[in-house]
């Protein structure tokens, strides 16, 4: 069959829109206008409608609780050199994967400086109950890990007890997991601050949602080769090629003030550009 003429198309819209509207006009109590758009809407395109898995139900409704309701969110955004972990990296590689028998990412690198700047500032990795903050004796550092059908976090737990090595080792192991749905209840729970790496898909910073009850998450970007200005010892200035990074903290400004949030970046950044890591 013939598809209608554009014309008998807009005419049955239009009777459409009018019935709905009469609806909810008439309708007690009255249809709210985004009802009548979101059916409109459907009526007016090729549209394919279905319910959110549980995983994104639960992923939606902490999300909107998170930022407009519980945490008044503020965000930083740091440049950081990483030529020297690139350095480390690529000289300790091969001996590393010998040693513990794992894969040396950047991540454990930044998973090692961000469990310094929250042992230097452990107001980042506490919560809030009321009227009280909870100061975490513990560092477990949870990791967001992006999956076909959604996202989860899985968690270091005690990650403040272990080394470059066991960083390493416990990250790809938990993420391998993830992926495989072989994570348990436990390993995914108890979280104290998180670090997210929208970087893997060529991200150049994010400002993500705090994940309740912490007060902080940490993006970090994709690390790209770019021109800056570098200063010898002797104070002169020259063009350099380094590999930078851009990382954006979002916190919870009821317990965290922006000092203190540029504070822990700051200890974040000094000890990715100039820390040796148990390496050399």
């Amino acid at each position: 069959l013939a598809a209608p003429r554009a014309d008998v198309r807009h005419q049955a819209a239009t009777a459409l829109r009018m019935t709905f509207i009469a609806i909810g006009a008439s309708s007690s109590p009255p249809m709210q206008s985004s009802a009548v758009s979101g059916l409109l809407t459907q009526l007016a395109e090729r549209v394919k409608v279905e319910p959110m898995s549980r995983m994104r139900k639960i992923i939606a409704d902490n999300m909107v609780a998170s930022k407009l309701h519980t945490s008044p969110h503020v965000y930083t955004i740091f440049e950081i050199d990483m030529t020297h972990i690139a350095g480390l990296r690529q000289r300790h590689r091969q001996a590393f994967e010998e040693t513990y028998g794992t894969k040396l990412s950047f991540m454990p690198f930044i998973m090692k400086a961000v469990i310094k700047g929250l042992q230097a500032f452990p107001v980042v990795n506490s919560s809030v109950d009321g009227d009280n903050i909870v100061y975490k004796q513990d560092i477990n550092l949870g990791i967001a890990v992006a999956l076909d059908w959604g996202l989860i976090v899985p968690v270091v737990k005690n990650a403040d007890g272990l080394n470059l090595g066991g960083l390493a080792r416990a990250l790809n192991d938990l993420a391998s997991r993830a992926r495989s749905r072989k994570l348990g209840l436990d390993e995914i729970q108890g979280g104290t601050f998180t670090i997210t790496n929208p970087g893997v898909f060529g991200d150049i910073f994010a400002l993500p949602i705090i994940n309740q009850p912490q007060v902080a998450i940490q993006a970090v970007g994709t690390i790209a080769k770019r021109p800056v200005v570098v200063t010898d010892a002797l104070g002169n200035d020259a063009i350099a090629i380094r590999q930078i990074m851009y990382s954006g903290l979002s916190f919870d400004h009821r317990v965290v003030d922006g000092a203190v949030g540029d504070q822990f970046m700051s200890v974040v950044k000094k000890e990715l550009e100039t820390g040796t890591f148990g390496l050399e």
